[in-house]
């Protein structure tokens, strides 16, 4: 085999530099646009909502009526919890044209955690480190939940000069973030696959069961739960009734 030589390694240096470069053009695309369209829903939300006599009672109702139509149309991604967030997302940004320009460079998840932050000195502060150090939203959230912009102040420190470098977020994995398959409409990977699996051979445990009659009962199988930062599966089973 022939061996490496440094010129050699300079160019697959070279190439592996490009496609770094590009997948990370790619993550910031993507989510640039997809945080601008959930602004843009948000704020057509805000203002349609306006246009109602009873407000509060005819925004509940127009989200929920959205939320079907577009979840018929455009799959999942926009359950009547999601489309509030986007909502909230107009609102807590449309007075702060400065922190909306920061929001535009992260994802929708970081943003998401972002809302829950009161103060907006505090959120110009997370919203800065996360845009400039490159926090995932693990690291992300960890800041914000061990009150990192209070501890600061607390020790007579200015926040807005104290960074702490981290290691950028991988851009192989950012495909893996569900909103971003929700939103691009691609499959979630592999798993669609065993999900498929999973419902043939449930289906037959199932039909088993009810041969069997009196005595056993089907509870369930898989069910995907969100919250406002996170998504769960919850996993239910058959079970015996003695």
């Amino acid at each position: 085999m022939k061996k490496i030589g440094q010129k050699d390694r300079d160019f697959f240096a070279s190439v592996r530099s490009i496609l770094h470069e590009a997948r990370q053009k790619a993550y910031a695309n993507v989510n640039a646009v997809m945080v601008e369209a959930y602004w843009k829903i948000g704020e057509r939300i805000v203002h349609q909502e306006q246009g109602g006599e009873a407000k509060a009672a005819y925004g509940e109702g127009l989200l929920k009526s959205l939320s079907r139509e577009l979840t018929a149309e455009f799959g999942k991604g926009f359950s009547y919890a999601n489309l509030r967030n986007f909502r909230q997302f107009y609102l807590t940004y449309s007075v702060f044209e400065k922190c909306y320009t920061l929001c535009s460079k992260l994802s929708w998840s970081h943003n998401r955690l972002i809302m829950r932050v009161e103060s907006d000195n505090a959120r110009i502060y997370y919203l800065k480190e996360a845009a400039g150090q490159g926090w995932s939203v693990r690291e992300f959230e960890r800041q914000i939940r061990t009150q990192t912009f209070q501890r600061l102040l607390s020790t007579g420190k200015n926040p807005s000069t104290e960074t702490r470098p981290i290691a950028k977020t991988a851009t192989n994995h950012f495909i893996k973030d569900p909103y971003v398959l929700e939103f691009l409409g691609a499959p979630e990977s592999e798993k669609e696959h065993e999900n498929d699996l999973e419902t043939a051979i449930i289906a037959k445990i199932q039909n088993f069961l009810l041969e069997l009659g009196k005595g056993f009962s089907f509870v369930g199988r898989q069910f995907r739960i969100s919250t406002e930062t996170r998504h769960f599966t919850l996993t239910w089973s058959f079970t015996t009734i003695c």
